[in-house]
């Protein structure tokens, strides 16, 4: 196998095709639901503006977006830790391990605890 490819090669693909893709897709949205129509047939499509929501941020919403950004800054940095932390599955239990130890997400019924746990065994095994 060759060497492994880059970042700037990897988002020289990824960016247009992504870029097309997205035009594509809008584009079949357009053509699918006509938004130049009004739902009820008659008169202009009204836009209405999204309230600002007035509620706080609570402390369970600013231990989630710490995690979050704590898990993808180390997987920014993961090739250079990597000797502390092994792969990036071990990175990708931090969430899983705050959240359920926190009980910011609590055991529910009919959770696929075999997403969970494959995703914890999928660094092992390739």
């Amino acid at each position: 196998m060759e060497s492994p490819i880059g970042w700037g090669s990897w988002f020289g693909v990824a960016l247009p095709v992504s870029f097309i893709s997205i035009i594509l897709i809008w584009g079949l949205l357009l053509l699918s639901y006509h938004p130049e129509r009004c739902a009820e047939g008659d008169g202009e499509i009204e836009i209405r503006g999204i309230r600002p929501t007035k509620e706080k941020f609570t402390v369970e919403q600013w231990w989630v977006t710490f995690v979050c950004i704590v898990t993808i800054g180390l997987w920014c940095v993961e090739h250079s830790i990597e000797r502390w932390v092994g792969d990036m599955g071990v990175i990708a239990l931090i969430p899983v391990l705050a959240f359920f130890s926190t009980g910011v997400l609590k055991k529910v019924r009919g959770l696929p605890y075999i997403l969970i746990t494959s995703s914890w065994f999928s660094g092992s095994i390739g």
